[in-house]
This record gives C-alpha cells, sequence and structure tokens, in this order.
C-alpha cells in the first residue's frame, strides 16, 4: 500500500533538475499549482532528490532516502543507487514539509527536525496525541483531543471542538467533519462557517453523467481480465533477468517471498509501474498509474502532456469521474497512504480497483469507499482525460480571473455554487470543469471571495444560460482596499494589511489620498523598511508638493535626476532636516522612530510641549546616524507618558517625542518604552503620518 521511496526515485533531465510528477509523494505541487499555500500532514514528503517516509513496512521511524549514480540525458541509468537512512529511533505517526524544516507528529508530540540529520530543533507538547496537522503560510493547525487549534507565535486559539477530521483546503478554508455526515468550512479571514450535508456529492441527484458514470465497459471487462482479482502483480519471473524483462502487464498466483525487495538485478521492484522501461511509481500507486495508461492509452506521469491533470484540493473530488486515480492518507490505519482507480462513481460511493492494500501486491476489484472517508484524508486526484459523444456533451467551465491575471492563480480566492436546472449540483467549490449535458441550464450564484478580494458584480448576468456548446463563464476577482466612506476601490496591490490590523486604516488613507503608492504594481511592502529618502517624500506629499526656492543641492548625495530632489531641498528650507552629515542627507539609510517624529516635529514649528516651560535639551535637527534597532512593529495602545525608560532630556528628539505624544501621534511602543532607535516600516511612518493629519484637521 504505502510505496517504499527508497527505490521509488527517477531522475530526470538535468537541465530541469525536478522530478517527475508521479515519483514521489503530494507534498510537491505540480505545473501551475500555487505553492506553499498550504500543507497538510503525510506518510511521505519529497524535494529535490530526496525523499522522507515513515517506514510503515518496517518501524514506523522516520527514514530519508537519497537518489545518486549518474544519468544519461533524461534517462535513469542502470547504475543509479538509493543512499537511505534512518532519522528516527522512534516511530512517527505524520511528517510534513514547509519550507527547510521536517514537522512530524509523536504520540502527543509536534517535533521540527531537521530534514538533514533528524535532529530536534524544537518540541510542542499538547494534552492528547497528535492525530493530525497542517501548516499554512500564516500558522499551524493541529487537531488534538477533537478540538482544532491554531498555533500562531506564541498563541494558541482553539478553531473548533468535538472534531473527527480536518484539513486545510486553501489559504482561507478550513474544513472539518465532526460526524461523517457534514463537513464544515471555516473562512479563517472572517469566522462564517458554512455547513454542506456530504460536501462530496451536494445533491448530486442531478444526472450529468446519468447519476452513475463508468469507464468504457469494454476496456473495463478486458482490465479486469488482463488482472484477475485475488492474483499478485507483476512479478519478476526471476531473477537476474534485469531492465530487458518488463513484466508490468504480467501476474502470479503466489506473492514473492520476500515483497518490497528487488527481484533480481532489474530496476523494477516486484510490482513496479515502469512503462518505459523505468519505474517511476509502483505498489498501490503503481498499478493505479498502469490501469490507468491502459484504459486511456496516456501516461498519468506524463501530466499535463498526456491529458492527464494532478489536483491538490479536495474540492476535486466534486468532479470525480470514473477512471479517475486518489491518493489519500487514511486507509484502514491511518499511518497508511493509499491510491485507487475509480471504476464507478455513483452519490457518495466510489467503487475502485487496488493492490497492495495489506501490505502484499495482491489485486482486489469492486472495492467500495465514501467520497466523505476519502475527502477527510485527501492527498491529491488524477484526473483521467475522457472522450465524449460531441453530440451529447460540452464542456462548461468556470474560469477565475484575480487581478487580470491567468485563471491558475486565482485558484482558492473565491468559492461558489453551480446549479443545473434549477438544482444544487456543486456548493462551496473553487473551480469548476466538468461535461455536461447538452440543453441543461446553468447558475453559478453565490460568488463568495476572500477577505480583501471583491467580485465583479456586473458580469454577473453571463453567469446562467442554456449549455449550446462548450462554454467558458468569467468570475472577474480584484484586489481592492476602502476609502474613507467605506467603498471598495480596485487595486492591483496584493499584500496590503490585513482589516483590522492597526496599519490598515493609515494604509488606505495613504492611497486614497495619493500619499504613497506601491513599489511595484502589484506590491505595496507594507513592512518593508523606509528610508529617509521616502519618509521625506511622504512629508512632501502631505504637504501639498510644495516648491521650493533652492537652485542648487546642499547634498553631494541627492541629485537632480533623483525622485526625492524637490522634496529633500523643500525639507531643508522649511528647516525640517538638515542632513546628517555637512555634506551627505544619507537618502537611503533606514530611517528611525526618532527621525520620524522629528521631521513631523520641525514641520509644525518645533512648538513647545506643555509638559515643559523651559527647554532642558539642545533643539537640533534630525540628530546624528542611529544604530537600526529591532524589526517593525505597531504602536502600543497605551496612554502618552514621559515615563520612557529610553528617553532623555539631552536626546535630540526629547522635545518631539513629547509634543507627539501630546498630539496622540504616538504612544510608545510599551508602557516604558519608544523605541526611538528602532527603524520604520512604510506602514509605520504612514501611521504617524496619519495620526499627525488628524491632529491638524
Amino acid at each position: 500500500m504505502f510505496k517504499r521511496i527508497s527505490v521509488l526515485f527517477v531522475l530526470v533531465c538535468v537541465l530541469f533538475t525536478m522530478l517527475p510528477a508521479g515519483a514521489f509523494a503530494a507534498d510537491q505541487p505540480a505545473g501551475n499549482e500555487p505553492a506553499d499555500l498550504v500543507r497538510n500532514s503525510d506518510m511521505e514528503v519529497a524535494r529535490d532528490g530526496v525523499c522522507w517516509y515513515v517506514d510503515t513496512m518496517a518501524d514506523g521511524c522516520l527514514t530519508v532516502s537519497r537518489l545518486t549514480g549518474p544519468t544519461v540525458g533524461c534517462v535513469q541509468s542502470c547504475e543509479v543507487a538509493f543512499e537511505t537512512e534512518r532519522l528516527t529511533e522512534y516511530p512517527v505517526d505524520q511528517l510534513l514539509l514547509w519550507e527547510d524544516c521536517l514537522l512530524v507528529s509523536v504520540n502527543d508530540r509536534l517535533l521540527t527536525l531537521s530534514p538533514e540529520n533528524g535532529e530536534v530543533l524544537q518540541t510542542q507538547c499538547f494534552d492528547a496525541p497528535v492525530d493530525r496537522f497542517a501548516r499554512s503560510s500564516d500558522a499551524l493547525y493541529v487537531l488534538t483531543d477533537g478540538r482544532v487549534l491554531r498555533l500562531d507565535g506564541e498563541e494558541t486559539t482553539v478553531v473548533g471542538g468535538g472534531v473527527t477530521h480536518f484539513w486545510l483546503e486553501g489559504p482561507d478554508s478550513l474544513c472539518y467533519m465532526r460526524d461523517e455526515q457534514t463537513v464544515h468550512t471555516l473562512r479563517l479571514s472572517c469566522g462564517t462557517v458554512t455547513d454542506a450535508p456530504n460536501l462530496a456529492s451536494d445533491l448530486g441527484d442531478v444526472p450529468l453523467f446519468g447519476g452513475k458514470y463508468e469507464v468504457n465497459r469494454a476496456g473495463l471487462t478486458t482490465l479486469k481480465q488482463k488482472f484477475p482479482h485475488g492474483k499478485y502483480w507483476n512479478h519478476m519471473p526471476k531473477r537476474g533477468t534485469g531492465m530487458s524483462c518488463n513484466n508490468q502487464n504480467g501476474w502470479t498466483s503466489q506473492p514473492c517471498s520476500k515483497h518490497n525487495n528487488y527481484c533480481g538485478t532489474s530496476q523494477q521492484t516486484c510490482n513496479g509501474y515502469a512503462p518505459n522501461g523505468v519505474e517511476i511509481s509502483y505498489q498501490c500507486w503503481g498499478f493505479a498509474d498502469k490501469l490507468g495508461l491502459d484504459a486511456t492509452g496516456c501516461d498519468p506521469q506524463n501530466s499535463p502532456a498526456s491529458g492527464w491533470k494532478k489536483l491538490w484540493y479536495a474540492s476535486s473530488l466534486n468532479n470525480l469521474k470514473a477512471g479517475d486515480i486518489i491518493r489519500f492518507n487514511k486507509y484502514g490505519n491511518s499511518k497508511y497512504a493509499h491510491s485507487i482507480y475509480v471504476t464507478a462513481v455513483s452519490g457518495d460511493t466510489i467503487t475502485y480497483a487496488d493492490c497492495n492494500y495489506d501490505g502484499t501486491c495482491v489485486i482486489r476489484w469492486n472495492q467500495t469507499i465514501s467520497k466523505s472517508t476519502v475527502r477527510s484524508w485527501f492527498v491529491f486526484l488524477l484526473s483521467a482525460p475522457i472522450t465524449l459523444q460531441k453530440e451529447s456533451y460540452y464542456l462548461l467551465d468556470v474560469d477565475c480571473s484575480l487581478d487580470g491575471a491567468p485563471a491558475e492563480t486565482a485558484s482558492g480566492w473565491a468559492t461558489f455554487d453551480v446549479l443545473v436546472n434549477g438544482k444544487a449540483y456543486k456548493t462551496g467549490v473553487t473551480e469548476f470543469r466538468e461535461y455536461c449535458l447538452k440543453g441543461i441550464k446553468f447558475e453559478i450564484r453565490n460568488v463568495r471571495p476572500v477577505s480583501g478580494v471583491m467580485f465583479d458584480e456586473s458580469g454577473s448576468e453571463a453567469l446562467t444560460g442554456t449549455l449550446s456548446g462548450n462554454c467558458t463563464l468569467k468570475l472577474t476577482l480584484d484586489h481592492y482596499y476602502l476609502n474613507s466612506a467605506g467603498t471598495k476601490v480596485k487595486t492591483t496591490l496584493t499584500d496590503l494589511p490585513a482589516q483590522g490590523k492597526w496599519s490598515y486604516r493609515p494604509v488606505c488613507w495613504a492611497l486614497e489620498n495619493g500619499i504613497a503608492s506601491g513599489v511595484s504594481q502589484t506590491s505595496f511592502a507594507p513592512n518593508q523598511k523606509c528610508t529617509r529618502a521616502q519618509a521625506v517624500t511622504f512629508l512632501w506629499v502631505l504637504s501639498g508638493r510644495p516648491q521650493t526656492t533652492l537652485q542648487n543641492s546642499p547634498f553631494m548625495d541627492v541629485k537632480e535626476k533623483s525622485y526625492y530632489y524637490t522634496p529633500v531641498l523643500w525639507a531643508v528650507e522649511r528647516g525640517i532636516t538638515a542632513g546628517k552629515e555637512p555634506e551627505r542627507f544619507k537618502p537611503n539609510d533606514i530611517c528611525t522612530r526618532a527621525e520620524v517624529v522629528a521631521f513631523l516635529w520641525n514641520l509644525s514649528g518645533r512648538p513647545t510641549p506643555k509638559q515643559l516651560e523651559t527647554s532642558p535639551a539642545t533643539e537640533s535637527d534630525d540628530g546624528p546616524a542611529l544604530e537600526p534597532g529591532p524589526d517593525e512593529g505597531s504602536e502600543s495602545e497605551q496612554q502618552p507618558s514621559v515615563a520612557f525608560t529610553d528617553l532623555k532630556p539631552t536626546d535630540f528628539y526629547y522635545r518631539a517625542v513629547l509634543w507627539a505624544l501630546e498630539n496622540g501621534i504616538t504612544s510608545g511602543t510599551s508602557a516604558t518604552q519608544f523605541s526611538p532607535k528602532r527603524v520604520c516600516s512604510r506602514a509605520e511612518i504612514l501611521t504617524f503620518l496619519y495620526a499627525f493629519q488628524r491632529m491638524q484637521s
């Protein structure tokens, strides 16, 4: 059932330095699928010619297998070798590869391991065994004791309780089950929950394929005769036959004496899929690939050139059909991964064929499993190419675009419902591409974009009609920000702060009033460290882009062609800054919190703080160069105070800080810290300017 990775690897062209789509387990996205959005725990992961797996055929320890040996062009050499090493001396339940670390569950612990030697880098303990875990770019999710926990840094939040299965289906969708009947989908951005009875079929009584679609019966009969039920698949006839004997079309009545070992010198295992004499998958996955090849004439591992499509989201089960190949993590035992070849789909029931379900290469037909079970432990789906009679079916394709980008980059940014002949057929799906009977009446409803993205309602009328030919429907999605009137304004910027975050309103204000724009067409870079040149330019724009009477720059490092030339000369003329050295402005130095407050204080005419009757400090410009501090962060909600332990009357920015505190421009980073030397991000500087503008209005 579970592939022994030590003999799974296949080398491909050195020029491309990547592995075939099917050579490894499902932690490696293929084609144009978005990468590193979410990862659900699995039993095996692979990257760059290295594969880590739970050795369930032995003692369950974590094992790594590295591919060594030469290649000949794009073909694996017969001298190829596998270097296998055990990384743990203890059994591992599940694992996940995230960036440059391995996350593994061991009973009630979640360990972060070095992928090189298995060294434990971090340990997280829970009150009960870890049943499953998943990782997104924002947080780690763990299922333990029936609860889904969200771990974000030091913060732990309970997402749901009474849960039996859960999985991340996209960057904003967490799906979970409390029973085998209902799938609950939680929108992480807004906290809304939608429930779908048997989401895998969704009122699937609408007969797009007559309610039941099977592989061509003649083909299915041939496959059953070719690989008889109860026999054992693909044994080498004798040891030493080597690569010249490709026996994947054969079977035997008895299993081999030592399953999973090589038979002789062949580069195939006893049950390997090797269409070109080079094994690229085997055991359960290899048998499913073999059936897919024989049924369609197209190699499932050569997708998408062969017409097969690899889908990484559980919502692809909504369009499941006979001839597809499914890989999922639970098959009787959660420590096993398994692949099956679908022979029929009827409602929630999947009929399938498989091999090696119990650790031997026995062949089985007419097995059944529910979509709900497969969905909760889904890894990926290989969707088979199908040929339909042109006079009976047409392709209905719902094509999402995000900010005008191609459809594949928009996957997961919105869900929608598909209605056929007035009945719900698919609900809450992120993509839809299916051959449907001609003449059906279709309708796309309830388009629900993720937070920060809007659906263009102007095209809604085009999302309904009668299928009279191949039809592609466009869902136009756009990023937006909220202006001061609360109206959504379309933008191409994709990295704005989340709504509700301290910097969201200041950034929106800056965009609305032209104070700042993005660093590129698609990036605002709110967390990027802000330079002195950028800060002065922000002030200049805020002041109405005034002209200056200065004819020449007093600084060697401020040239006339620079975008900040006029802003710097204006700032010098207004007494906002005199530079950091007599002849140098240092435009590319990172701006500190002290410098920003000093700029604003100087712009306001250096007013005396109300707390001071006399000036104990020497008034200066923006002061000497300051050492960079920690990374940027949000303003504290503490009330203004002079009890800052890092603020002294002799500091050049002392009066400026007191003035800023009195006027609500800043409140420090804590009750006792102003953090004057900490560098500012673009978002933090705009927050200062936003508060300054509100003070003046």
